[in-house]
């Protein structure tokens, strides 16, 4: 987790530097758009949080799956657990007596 965590630290450092890189060596790299001139860089990194927005959705929804299963199989455990114990009461195991003993 370790690593995937650093992996990501760089790949974000590496998206700022880039953007801040190209901010810096092409400052009338510009688009138009319908609220004016945008600088590509803006727009690059606009993408970037998009598309870890969209990604931090798809975990989202895979850790509530995993929850979800995980509430199911606990459910069903507890269920099934239930019924071996009224299996139990239902049929006590004889406990054999030895004549010579008393009941120890």
């Amino acid at each position: 987790m370790k690593l995937l965590s650093s992996l990501a630290f760089v790949i974000v450092l590496g998206v700022v530097a880039f953007v801040c890189g190209l901010y810096a060596l092409e400052p009338g790299l510009l688009l138009g758009t319908p609220w004016g001139p945008v600088h590509v860089a803006l727009l690059v990194l606009i993408a970037f949080g998009l598309g870890l927005l969209v990604m931090g959705l798809y975990v989202l929804s895979g850790w509530i799956n995993a929850q979800t299963a995980l509430y199911r199989r606990n459910r069903e455990l507890k269920q099934m657990r239930e019924e071996l114990q009224a299996l139990r009461k239902q049929h006590p195991e004889e406990i054999p007596v030895i004549p010579d003993r008393s009941g120890q």
